[in-house]
């Protein structure tokens, strides 16, 4: 195949999220809408069958939903999602993106994923979704270096108003980022002023599925303060 056509066909995949693109090697590799394909075929993915037990622990204990993403170049896009046991309940389908400045998973994907994602996305209008979107460059630049110093981090109401959501950083085995997990809620049951428990919880469990990856993060449940 000529590789003019090669690259088209690369090109679609990729906008489409079938394959992603290291900036750095330019190679590819294999996308989040792979793993959405094949779940539909097989129902099972070695990723979330390592996780489930340390997510319906982390769902137990906080009683809201716990979402698993991955991520492109311009979105965090979820993969699984727990439901939560509380009265309200947070509705998400596998399959949806956000931007990466509008969710708590995005600052975390800002954060920890590759060194020149945050330059690229500063570099483009940042959509608002409500008012308390971060929409300006600068306050989100500090948002993702306060997510990398303390391992987590959250958006109260800058998606849906009402809801908020912590995440925390998911790694591979060669130290990359695989993902995120994040509890998602109300704001009732996850105020702006995060709760340092569920804070804890919330790393604990990303440091238990991060480890079931053959990753050795840092100990992010020692991380809870600003």
């Amino acid at each position: 195949m000529p590789k003019a056509r090669m690259h088209r066909h690369l090109t679609v995949l990729r906008e489409h999220g079938y394959v992603t693109q290291d900036p750095r090697t330019s190679t590819y590799q294999a996308g989040w809408q792979l793993y959405l394909l094949g779940q539909a075929c097989s129902r099972h993915f070695d990723i979330m069958s390592l996780a489930k037990p340390m997510l319906e622990r982390l769902r137990d204990k906080v009683g809201q939903t716990v979402v698993v993403s991955s991520f492109t170049e311009s979105e965090v896009v979820v993969i699984d999602i727990l439901r939560g046991t509380s009265a309200i309940e947070i509705s998400l389908r596998q399959g949806t993106r956000y931007a990466l400045n509008s969710v708590a998973q995005g600052k975390i994907v800002l954060a920890y994923g590759p060194s020149t994602l945050l330059e690229a996305v500063l570099d483009r209008p940042l959509p608002r979704l409500t008012q308390r979107t971060i929409t300006d460059p600068d306050r989100l630049r500090s948002e993702v270096e306060l997510a990398r110093r303390r391992g987590w981090a959250d958006a109260p109401e800058e998606l849906y108003t009402g809801i908020n959501a912590l995440a925390a950083p998911l790694f591979q085995a060669d130290g990359s980022l695989f993902g995120t997990i994040a509890i998602v809620g109300s704001i009732h049951y996850l105020p702006a002023t995060a709760n340092p428990t569920t804070v804890a919880d919330l790393l604990e469990a990303a440091v238990q599925i991060s480890n079931a990856l053959g990753s050795n993060p840092a100990p992010l449940s020692k991380r809870t303060d600003d």
